[in-house]
Formats: structure tokens, C-alpha cells, sequence
């Protein structure tokens, strides 16, 4: 199917797809003549640097020595002092200020930094200053900057993900798991966008790129059943049972959603249907589209395989290039493979952490309609004392304006539960108790 898109017109997109493993494999063979063992193994600063800026040397020749004077003049050279300027902020003001999860995760710059606040001689020292200095100008002179700006930013709507003391959305030095191992593996960086929708209803077609919802960091030796198990779908939690005549919170959790209900799907990645047969009641969405795709050559041959026999280095891809995740019939989400690296020893080693959930978009939570102060648990529908056909209400508000002192509803309406997807995608993340999504056995 990739013959019909021409990508030579988009630079962000490899023209040619990659053998993960092959590449990988002869990438670390490299790494381990060069270095003269395997570059997985840990080491300390001093060998680190050592093995980096002394020259390789042929098989069985000793490695020349390392002058102990010229470490320490590189440590000199380097040293993060020479950063410092006079007058300047307080290092400890963002940097050690408690990290607070109040209810919604803040970005990854969180802190109380003033970036306004530039000293006198610091734009004639470092370069970072001087370009600070020419941005708040620009603030200051040019009209609506702020949106102007934002537009040109890959990321701006991306809320990382705290994973350590210190704000930060990667962790820069391993967690204590218990073992010493370094994993010889990837690491590959996925984005998966909202569903697509196309509206054809309006006058002119709008076929907007959906924007993303979720950011992973996945190992390469996972398989790609754990990447479908990681993507949180508000489609997949709803549930579409009416329960006016006992609107109760905890029933909601023992309710098969439509996860439970529709197990079908796939992932399509270059000219192959990776289907997720694990639930024997799945069905195989392939079958339809390669009977159809048979009759236009123009798009190539296509395959299908197992999810749960694949991993990530038995894959052919493109980097930037756009995927499909199909579930639930026609709910469609692109997926894009934005960066693939080795797996290092400042990484968090231990491979039942990953998947790990890096980001997500800065989307708002729905509030109750009527107190505007909780989070919407219930949607109302045909309320004849509300303005709105539909109205998103939380449990509270939901019992006393729709219900009797008896808990008899007033007047004959219908309701349906409600799951705010910023909050599943947070509550996932911490691991805190969470609606209940049926996965498959």
C-alpha cells in the first residue's frame, strides 16, 4: 500500500524502510570492535571518558595510556562552572522545589524560573543568553509572538511525563531494580494519535491530522502486543449500557466495556497485517481489505501475520512515516515511529518497566455541568430541565438534581458512564486504581 504515497516531497520521512534487527546487530558489532569489548557493559566516569577519546587500537594490541594531567584539564574544560554568570538566579529555586501531582500532571519545565530575568554581562559570556535575550525582545515587539511561535514548535502541546525528583521526563541514571544487568537492546520512541474522523458531512471535506494522545518508550525484544495493551483509547473504556435505574459508580468497574466486547485488531506496518489473535472470538480485519486490495495491483501485495509472535527488531519501517492501529470495527489511530536508539546504561534497565508512558497531550478535563468544580462522571441525556440534549454531570450533582430523596429518578431520562481520558491516561501512569479494562487472557 506504501506504493501509492509518495514520500520524496516529505524530508521527515525515510524514503527507503529499515531492518531493525539487521541494522541494530551490525551497529553493535561496530560499537564492540571499536571499543574493544561490548559497549553494554558498565563503567565507571574515568573509563567512560577514557575508552571515548582514547584512539582505537587493532585486535590484541595493548590500548595506549591515558595522561591523568590531560582527564583532568578535559574536566576543567567541561566543567558546568564556566556556566555560571554573575547575578544570576538561584539554581535551587526550580531545581529543588518538591515535585506536586495535583490532580494534573505539569510539563516538564514546571518550576517557578523566571526566564525574564537575564543578567547584565551575561549575553557577552554564554550564547544560550544572547539567544534568551533576542526572544524576550521579540515577546515584547512583535504581535501575537506567543501563538506565532507555539505553531512552529514540534512539541507544544506535549505533556511529559515526571519521572523523577528533579522534573525531568527521562530519567538520567537508572532505577534500583535489583540487578546490575544492561539490557543489549532498543529503544524506540512511538507516538499514537486521537482516532481519525473524517467528516463528510460538512461542505467541504475536513481530513485534519488528528493530533497525538500518547508518547511510548518501547524495547525492541517486546512484542507488538505490548504496545496494543499500552494504547489507551477512550472508544475501547466506554461502556454502552444505560443505567438510570441504578446509577452507581462501583458497577461501572464490573461491566464488560467495548475492549471486552471487541477484541479485533491490527496494526499495519508496511505491506503487513499484524493481528491480534490472543482472544479466540477476535476476528480478522485483513481478510476484507486484501480480498479488495487484489483486485488494484497499484497496491502491492500484503500479508498477514500474528501480534504476538512479532517484536519490534523482526519489523520493516520507516521512520516518520504514518501506520495504522485499527480496533473496535473503524476506530483507526495513526502511529508514527519517530526515534529508534540503542538502549544505554543511564536507561531504566529493567525490562518489565517498559512500555514506558513518556507523554501525552495537554488535553482539559470535562467538568460537571452544573457545579463546574468535579470531574464528569455521567453523561444526561433528554433532561428536560437542562439546556443541553447531553450533559456531562458528576455524581454528586447527578443524585440530587436528577433523583428523589427515595433515589427515584424524576423524570424519564437516560444515562450512560462517562471516562475522561486525560484522567485514565494519569491514573495508568501512577498506577493508581483504575477503571477496569478487560485484557485479553
Amino acid at each position: 500500500m506504501e506504493n501509492v504515497h509518495n514520500v520524496k516531497n516529505c524530508p521527515w520521512i525515510m524514503e527507503n524502510p529499515t531492518n531493525l534487527r539487521k541494522y541494530f546487530d551490525e551497529y553493535h558489532i561496530l560499537l564492540d570492535d571499536t571499543l574493544g569489548r561490548q559497549h553494554d557493559e558498565k563503567a565507571d566516569h574515568f573509563t567512560a571518558i577514557r575508552n571515548c577519546f582514547t584512539p582505537p587500537c587493532a585486535k590484541g594490541e595493548e590500548k595506549p595510556s591515558f595522561d591523568l594531567f590531560n582527564m583532568e584539564k578535559l574536566e576543567e574544560d567541561c566543567s558546568i562552572d564556566l556556566l555560571n554568570v554573575d547575578d544570576e538566579l538561584a539554581t535551587d529555586v526550580a531545581a529543588n522545589a518538591p515535585v506536586k501531582h495535583c490532580g494534573r500532571f505539569t510539563n516538564w519545565y514546571a518550576g517557578s524560573f523566571q526566564d525574564g530575568l537575564i543578567p547584565e554581562e551575561g549575553p557577552e559570556i554564554l550564547e544560550t543568553l544572547k539567544s534568551q535575550m533576542h526572544e524576550l525582545h521579540l515577546r515584547d515587539t512583535v504581535r501575537d509572538y506567543a501563538r506565532l511561535r507555539n505553531r512552529q514548535l514540534k512539541y507544544f502541546s506535549t505533556v511529559r511525563m515526571i519521572m523523577s525528583e528533579n522534573n525531568i521526563p527521562e530519567p538520567t541514571h537508572p532505577a534500583n531494580n535489583g540487578t546490575d544487568e544492561c539490557l543489549r537492546d532498543i529503544v524506540l520512541n512511538i507516538r499514537v494519535q486521537r482516532p481519525y474522523h473524517r467528516k463528510t458531512h460538512m461542505r467541504k471535506a475536513c481530513n485534519r491530522f488528528p493530533s497525538h494522545s500518547q508518547e511510548l518508550l518501547l524495547l525492541g525484544s517486546q512484542k507488538l502486543t505490548e504496545l496494543r495493551d499500552a494504547i489507551i483509547c477512550i472508544n475501547d473504556l466506554a461502556i454502552n449500557q444505560e443505567l438510570s435505574n441504578d446509577p452507581e459508580l462501583y458497577r461501572v468497574a464490573h461491566i464488560p466495556n467495548n475492549h471486552t466486547l471487541f477484541p479485533s485488531c491490527f496494526f499495519y506496518i508496511n505491506g503487513v497485517f499484524y493481528e491480534d489473535t490472543r482472544n479466540p472470538n477476535a476476528k480478522q480485519y485483513s481478510k476484507g481489505i486484501i480480498k479488495w486490495a487484489s483486485k488494484h495491483p497499484d497496491i502491492g501485495e500484503l500479508q498477514t501475520k500474528c501480534m504476538q509472535e512479532t517484536t519490534f527488531l523482526d519489523l520493516e519501517l520507516r521512520l516518520g512515516y504514518p501506520y495504522v492501529y485499527l480496533h473496535l470495527g473503524n476506530c483507526e489511530h495513526i502511529i508514527t515511529f519517530t526515534d529508534v536508539r540503542l538502549h544505554h546504561q543511564d536507561d531504566i534497565q529493567g525490562r518489565t518497566r517498559y512500555p514506558l508512558f513518556r507523554g501525552q497531550a495537554s488535553k482539559l478535563s470535562v467538568k460537571c455541568f452544573i457545579c463546574s468544580l468535579h470531574l464528569a462522571n455521567w453523561i444526561v441525556r433528554e433532561e428536560p430541565r437542562l439546556p443541553v440534549p447531553n450533559a456531562h454531570l458528576c455524581d454528586r450533582c447527578l443524585k440530587a438534581f436528577c433523583y428523589d430523596n427515595r433515589g427515584i429518578k424524576i423524570n424519564n431520562i437516560k444515562i450512560y458512564p462517562f471516562i475522561d481520558e486525560f484522567m485514565s491516561q494519569q491514573k495508568k501512569f501512577l498506577g493508581h486504581t483504575q477503571i477496569s479494562v478487560h485484557k485479553p487472557k
